[in-house]
């Protein structure tokens, strides 16, 4: 939701009423993930995807329903004959699309949580006694509510999946704040990386002791820039498990205590720029200060997939799709990209 959220917002400064068809399943193949929504405004724009164009056009009919005065509804599409012009999905899978008008006092909180950077969940009924009927969910609500007891637990993992409370079925969207990206090392490469990072929805900050190289015209796509010592930033920086760590100083003054500090975080992903040779060395200096093998196998390093990657671009590429593979859970060995 949160892509679309502001074209919903400007729908509803506008005086516009919107409906919203949500993904709340999929079966075998489908090209879109529970969560992903398409909205429809009274004025006939569309925001948003489903299913990447495969039944946008049905869902935009259902949705066209609802905003004339229909019912909530659950429309299920799966795989057609598409020699006889059927909707469905060519790849084989069914995507079930919930579809209901939206709140646009919920609109209204939901964008502004989301400006703040504070986690809220969209909460729907999909299957009970009355359909619809959402509502926001925050941690900051009181406990003892069995919808709101049911919808924290995706909310604190930043997932959107069904539930069941009381018999009814409910969906639940989680809009967290965006994951951070450190970036330490205000090179040429790290410009490039935060390009990516922000193409990929982390929150960049960018890292490095050196005031002179730390500017917004070096890295105009970070949302943050620190004049600091890396491992002394990292005593105060909040890390989670959905963390990115990417040391790009490949100078042992710089990243091994900046990755000693790393290495006591949650992070999900931690990674260092620098050769074989580089890494090696670098793995010596840690074991001698106490580093155990176990947390050294956290380190991605030579950071970056393998592509035979060179430029400044195409290492932040390699980064990118490694750091997205290990959110997937996607990466089975190490494989590298070239190191500096």
């Amino acid at each position: 939701m949160r892509d679309v959220l502001p074209t919903l917002d400007a729908w509803v400064r506008a005086g516009h009423r919107a409906a919203l068809g949500t993904v709340v399943g999929v079966e075998r193949s489908a090209p879109r993930l529970p969560g992903s929504v398409m909205a429809v405004s009274e004025t006939g724009e569309v925001a948003g995807s489903v299913t990447g164009g495969c039944v946008e056009p049905a869902v935009y009919l259902q949705a066209e329903e609802v905003l004339a005065g229909g019912p909530p509804r659950v429309a299920s599409f799966g795989f057609a004959d598409v020699d006889a012009f059927e909707v469905g999905l060519p790849c084989g899978g069914t995507v079930h699309v919930f579809i209901e008008e939206m709140d646009p006092a919920l609109i209204t909180r939901i964008s502004e949580a989301v400006r703040a950077e504070r986690p809220v969940a969209y909460v729907t009924t999909i299957a009970g006694a009355a359909p619809g009927g959402p509502r926001v969910v925050s941690r900051d609500d009181a406990p003892g509510d069995a919808v709101t007891e049911a919808a924290l637990p995706l909310l604190a993992l930043g997932e959107s999946a069904e539930v069941e409370v009381a018999g009814e079925r409910l969906f639940v969207s989680s809009l967290v704040p965006r994951p951070a990206m450190y970036i330490f090392g205000a090179i040429d490469f790290a410009s490039a990386l935060a390009t990516v990072g922000h193409f990929l929805g982390y929150r960049v900050t960018v890292c490095d002791p050196r005031a002179l190289f730390v500017t917004p015209a070096r890295f105009p796509d970070a949302d943050e820039l620190v004049t600091e010592w890396p491992h002394e930033f990292l005593a105060h920086a909040p890390v989670d498990a959905r963390t990115a760590i990417c040391v790009l100083t490949h100078d042992q003054k710089f990243d091994v205590p900046a990755l000693r500090a790393a290495l006591d975080t949650p992070a999900r992903f931690i990674g260092a720029m620098g050769s074989r040779r580089t890494t090696d060395r670098r793995n010596e200096r840690l074991r001698a200060e106490g580093v155990a093998e176990e947390a050294l196998a956290r380190i991605h390093a030579p950071i970056g997939l393998r592509i035979g990657s060179r430029t400044p671009e195409e290492v932040a590429v390699a980064i990118g799709a490694q750091i997205v593979a290990v959110a997937n859970h996607a990466l089975d060995d190490r494989p590298v990209a070239a190191g500096r």
